[in-house]
């Protein structure tokens, strides 16, 4: 993951990329204020942000720019899928482990 990531923000970063930005871009389409924007999802965003940067964690990085740029909705949706494919890694690594402490107790045998 953070590969492509990595490999994103250098397309992104790219001077192709600013050249296209630079003439494709019209400020008068800019949104100069938004009646969605509320504290909370602010402070979401940097408390996400803040965690996302101590564990090293590109899913909420991701996760914290969707609370800032989306509604709430769509990021407790991201949020419940995360937590639903962390379960299921959770239980294949349970499964995993046991497979392994059953071999290691008949190779012992």
């Amino acid at each position: 993951e953070m590969e492509a990531v990595s490999k994103a923000l250098a397309v992104l970063s790219g001077d192709d990329a600013h050249d296209l930005f630079t003439r494709t871009f019209n400020p008068a389409l800019l949104q100069r204020a938004s009646t969605e924007h509320s504290e909370r999802r602010e402070e979401a965003s940097r408390v996400l942000s803040h965690v996302a940067s101590k564990l090293h964690s590109p899913r909420l990085s991701a996760l914290a720019y969707q609370v800032k740029l989306d509604a709430f909705t769509r990021v407790k949706k991201a949020i419940d899928d995360m937590i639903a494919q962390l379960l299921k890694e959770k239980a294949d690594e349970i499964k995993h482990k046991d497979f392994c402490v059953d071999e290691f107790n008949t190779n012992q045998l």
